[in-house]
């Protein structure tokens, strides 16, 4: 198996990990298509849209947490019997790409 590897580029900064983290995945942007522009939606409605297993959002959506890419509304921790809604931070979304693009342009 291949060595994942972390570019030694100084421009390679904690946005541009978060954004491969967010955009370098199919069930990662299926997720954020399926929230963008529907509001705060409960993990079962987004597990009943996409096509990924509730394990899998589940992981997912820590990910897309992890990133900022997504917002909860409720604390990490304090989730246990309640049933937390997510949406996209679209703010986040757009500084995200913007970085990649710039890195991959050389901007």
């Amino acid at each position: 198996m291949p060595k994942i590897v972390h570019p030694k580029d100084p421009a390679w900064t904690a946005n541009l990990e978060a954004a491969m983290d967010a955009f370098g995945n199919r069930a990662h942007n299926e997720i954020i298509r399926y929230l963008n522009g529907r509001g705060p939606v409960r993990r079962g409605d987004i597990v009943d849209s996409v096509s990924a297993s509730e394990a899998s959002v589940a992981l997912h959506l820590i990910t897309l947490e992890d990133s900022g890419v997504i917002v909860v509304d409720t604390v990490r921790g304090q989730r246990h019997g309640r049933a937390p809604r997510y949406s996209v931070d679209d703010q986040r979304v757009k500084e995200l790409l913007e970085g990649l693009r710039d890195y991959l342009l050389n901007r």
